[in-house]
């Protein structure tokens, strides 16, 4: 690898433009907590190869359901809707954090499939 490649080996899900995620959620739920940044480690990973790159797409879907805690049913909606939110924008930052053509393809393709 080289030493360009090395500096995003580490990223950080950070979650700051979910403050209004926050917000909502402590308006409608008094436990509500400001998410925390997950660091997502793939220096194990050489995203040129597919399988590497479905991995570590597989690791920031698991940050970003970790970060904006457990997803409520949908029965309530508001909430969902939220945590939906909150869930989207926590893995579309990640993934525009790394730059990686191959992790971006595998997330353009993930959420094509999942609005069809």
């Amino acid at each position: 690898m080289t030493l360009k490649t090395n500096r995003f080996n580490v990223i950080t899900l950070t979650l700051t433009s979910l403050l209004g995620f926050g917000a909502a959620m402590a308006a409608s739920d008094a436990k509500a907590a400001e998410p925390a940044p997950i660091v997502v480690s793939y220096q194990d990973l050489d995203l040129s190869r597919p399988a590497d790159a479905r991995t570590l797409y597989q690791r920031l879907e698991h940050a970003a359901a970790a970060a904006c805690s457990e997803a409520p049913s949908a029965a309530e909606l508001s909430r969902h809707l939220a945590w939906s939110r909150c869930y989207d924008t926590a893995l579309d930052s990640a993934v525009l954090q790394v730059r990686s053509p191959e992790l971006l393809a595998i997330h353009r393709s993930s959420r094509a499939s999942s609005q069809s």
